[in-house]
């Protein structure tokens, strides 16, 4: 263990045996909201381009059961408005909501959810359901790592393309994603063709099985179990590159697709990559939605913008030792206020 870490662990145990960074101290008055993306087994993890997004089902059931205990948790529909409502509650407000509708959330964390009897959000990008086509970052990182694995020169071939769109492939240490978030930054059809390059050049890696999409028949039995649908967007796009029309098809026709769907309303949405400036949260409201939420660090008090809310990733890497056990203390303390971003 690292020095930096040694300390900051022991830093949070220090807090911790205070009471500052107890949830019912830290959390008091404010509106907390958790995110999660994929549910994996351990197996799947470790052949998952982005790991960091990743959370076992065992995890996610530690990480349930912490904050059953410590929160008041729910939808993010029912807890924003409770909050804004001004509702006394005996535990602070947590919305639990899951990002890209991916199969395993319904699969692995449904039955968690429910054993819990926590209800939870979950956002789900139409276009790329209704295809049942992988999302891009997840296309991009699968032919990456096809090509790493390639012993006739897969490497160098991932070198050249990169290059020819001013990427870099030297870095080792996490390097599938680096090189999907410098993609980020691309322009948009220079990404998409990027994407497509690296998928032929791969030899059209699959994505596998365990990495698809929900259907909208597992998306309805969420809903008949009581948990929120919020849109995605329809194809998961960087929602401020967007132009004024493509802007609307993405908030517009993916909120009217999911209320056809789904048959009721539907209220929230979540910016794809977290990316929204001024001109796109003006179009969320527009489109009818009641609020937003961003990949932005952080609770959310009464005066933040109802399209800007602020939320906490969960990343098991930060809060679980290497034995798989949570560190209660360590999560306290990044969902205190007092960790520094």
């Amino acid at each position: 263990m690292s020095i930096k870490k040694l300390l900051r662990n022991n830093i949070a145990q220090l807090l911790s045996l205070t009471g500052l960074t107890s949830p019912a101290r830290s959390g008091r008055g404010r509106l907390s909201i958790a995110t999660f993306h994929r549910v994996l087994t351990e197996a799947e993890r470790q052949v998952y381009p982005l790991p960091g997004l990743c959370i076992t089902p065992e995890e996610l059931d530690a990480l349930l059961a912490y904050f059953a205990e410590h929160f008041d948790c729910g939808t993010l529909a029912t807890q924003h408005e409770r909050y804004l409502g001004g509702e006394i509650t005996t535990r602070p407000l947590l919305a639990i909501t899951f990002d890209d509708a991916q199969h395993d959330n319904y699969f692995n964390a449904r039955p968690l959810l429910a054993k819990h009897q926590v209800k939870a959000s979950f956002f789900v990008p139409v276009e790329a359901v209704e295809q049942q086509e992988p999302l891009w970052h997840d296309r991009l990182g699968f032919a990456i790592l096809a090509l790493l694995n390639q012993a006739d020169g897969g490497r160098e071939k991932l070198t050249r393309i990169l290059d020819s769109a001013g990427l870099s492939a030297s870095r080792d240490d996490g390097l599938v994603g680096s090189i999907i978030e410098a993609s980020k930054k691309l322009p948009l059809q220079t990404r998409l063709g990027l994407i497509e390059r690296l998928v032929v050049a791969s030899g059209t890696a699959q994505v596998p099985a365990f990495a698809r999409l929900m259907t909208f028949s597992e998306i309805a039995e969420l809903v008949r179990d009581g948990h929120e649908i919020g849109s995605h967007s329809m194809t998961h796009c960087l929602m401020p590159e967007c132009d004024d029309e493509t802007l609307m098809y993405e908030l517009a026709d993916s909120r009217r697709i999911l209320q056809s769907h789904l048959g009721q309303r539907i209220e929230s949405f979540c910016y794809p990559n977290g990316n929204s400036d001024i001109r796109t949260g003006e179009a969320v409201a527009r489109a009818g939605y009641l609020r937003a939420v961003t990949t932005t660090w952080g609770n959310n008090g009464k005066n933040g913008d109802r399209f800007q809310l602020r939320r906490y990733n969960m990343d098991a890497r930060r809060v679980f030792d290497s034995n798989g056990k949570l560190m209660p203390a360590i999560l306290a303390f990044r969902m205190s206020g007092l960790f520094p971003v």
